[in-house]
């Protein structure tokens, strides 16, 4: 039953787009986030110790990695656009 609850979960945590749009990865986000929230709940604690979900965790990892460096390279796209307009403020002073 684990399997198949967490087997559904990857399944609605697909990998980040691959966008420089920080709102459409935003979005994107958003939608996994909620959609697999519900699935995750679902869960039970602890997880079945079988080779399948030893698996299935893994691939999960891997791809929350993957939205969590995306999201990261977003906040550094977007403090850099920051500090930039404000120099520019400051030079048109």
């Amino acid at each position: 039953m684990s399997a198949a609850l967490l087997r559904e979960v990857v399944e609605l945590t697909p990998l980040p787009p691959a966008t420089t749009d920080v709102d459409e990865l935003l979005a994107a986000f958003n939608t996994m986030y909620d959609t697999r929230r519900i699935a995750i709940a679902g869960l039970p604690v602890p997880l079945e110790d079988t080779e399948e979900t030893r698996t299935l965790v893994c691939e999960l990892a891997s791809r929350d990695a993957a939205w969590s460096k995306a999201l990261s390279d977003a906040l550094a796209t977007v403090g850099a656009a920051r500090r930039n307009a404000g120099r520019l403020r400051s030079y048109a002073r």
